[in-house]
């Protein structure tokens, strides 16, 4: 993927807002912008606490200089390695993109449902906080015309790799973020972000970025972990992480995990819905079925919890209280109209 495959969508720069056909340098401002791999960089700021912009390119252009020698999956090891993480961690971040298209597709199902429509040629989507890209491609697929964005670059050169395997051709890669976009006010019929709000350090200008790129009557579907779930949280694989004040979670998983916990900040569902509410946002919030492709992620007791939850969550008045301690939610917002 090229810069100017970029170029497919119409670029703003993230600065003053200009039209930006030079993804390279702002012709209004005079900002320059770089590049890794031909990739265009358009980030102001990278809020990343255990990482420093520079250690990021750098990275960045270690998988791009590694892409060539491997496929995908060797460059998804690759990237998990970096920290020094266990072995059994890395191959179940490994496992978990490895099946990300297939749970993306079931994003889109769910998507279409709730706008009564299917996904087409008519219709401009956004996946932030793309990390491998497996959302943008599923969508290409049904015919969108798609751009996906994402903070770090080490991603986006990741997600160049499954996208030029896939053969998603046309998809617009730009390393940027949400709170500062680089797309014009008003660009997307549905902005997808999937896992990324529990990360973003400022939620409300997180949000607020995304509904400023979605046109009026647009949606933005948001997946993200419950706070209060009564499961394993996701991140650290630890019991309790979200129940815990920040502070005290952070030394919890510093003890036990040896990582940092400083990049997630879980929220439970009457904050969603505030933050949302704040942007203009209509949103309607479910607990939903956990599918196949993320089940086999699973095993033992865990895998029969997960299971009991399918099965407890198709009456009504279980799913109400699993808004409050089930495992993740789907957000469906809309944007008032004009």
């Amino acid at each position: 993927m090229t810069a100017g495959a970029a170029t497919a969508l119409e670029l703003a720069c993230p600065a003053c807002g200009a039209a930006l056909p030079d993804p390279g340098r702002c012709e209004s401002c005079g900002r320059e912008f770089g590049s890794v791999a031909g990739l265009p960089d358009l980030r102001l700021e990278y809020p990343d606490p255990s990482l420093s912009l520079e250690d990021d390119l750098a990275r960045a252009q270690e998988l791009a200089d590694a892409a060539a020698e491997g496929d995908f999956a060797d460059l998804l090891r690759h990237r998990w390695r970096f920290g020094d993480r266990p072995a059994a961690l890395v191959e179940r971040f490994v496992a978990g993109d490895l099946g990300a298209v297939s749970r993306s597709d079931q994003y889109l199902d769910a998507i279409e449902r709730e706008r009564g429509r299917g996904l087409g040629a008519g219709d401009l989507l956004l996946e932030v906080g793309c990390g491998t890209g497996a959302l943008a491609v599923a969508a290409a697929a049904r015919g969108a015309r798609v751009a996906a964005t994402d903070i770090s670059m080490r991603w986006i050169v990741l997600a160049a790799k499954r996208i030029a395997e896939a053969g998603g051709e046309g998809i617009a890669l730009v390393c940027s973020s949400a709170e500062q976009p680089p797309f014009p006010p008003g660009s997307f019929d549905v902005v997808v972000a999937s896992d990324v709000i529990e990360h973003a350090a400022r939620q409300d200008d997180f949000v607020a970025g995304c509904a400023r790129m979605l046109k009026p009557g647009g949606m933005l579907f948001l997946a993200t972990p419950n706070r209060f779930s009564l499961g394993l949280e996701p991140h650290v694989r630890l019991w309790g992480a979200g129940w815990l004040p920040h502070r005290v979670a952070r030394r919890y998983v510093r003890a036990v995990r040896k990582a940092d916990y400083d990049h997630v900040h879980l929220l439970s569902a009457p904050k969603l819905r505030r933050v949302l509410h704040r942007a203009g946002l209509r949103p309607r919030i479910v607990p939903p079925a956990i599918p196949p492709a993320t089940q086999e992620l699973y095993r033992g007791p865990e895998l029969a919890l997960v299971r009991a939850y399918n099965r407890a969550r198709r009456y009504a008045p279980v799913r109400a209280a699993l808004l409050a301690v089930g495992p993740f939610f789907h957000v469906f917002a809309r944007k008032e109209e004009a």
